[in-house]
């Protein structure tokens, strides 16, 4: 079976980048994540998956609706902050 990041590794990309940023939307939170994550990410995490999107950021976008289900991310007219 191919090597793949778990959808919890994503969790603490996620949490970071939006502390660092303080408030943002999607598309930044996604873009900031990526470059802390970039470097432990699979060959298989960059596969393309049927809705066109890489396994990273489908993963990724699992986690933060997780995070914002749960109450640690808050996501307000199209901003997110950590709560």
């Amino acid at each position: 079976m191919e090597h793949r990041t778990s959808k919890p590794e994503y969790v603490e990309p996620l949490l970071i980048a939006l502390e660092r940023l303080g408030g943002a939307s999607e598309e930044q939170l996604l873009d900031e994540a990526f470059k802390l994550i970039q470097g432990r990410l699979h060959p298989a995490d960059f596969s393309l998956l049927v809705n066109g999107l890489p396994r990273w950021r489908n993963q990724m976008l699992n986690m933060l609706d997780g995070l914002i289900e749960s109450g640690r991310i808050l996501k307000k007219d199209g901003i997110l902050r950590l709560v």
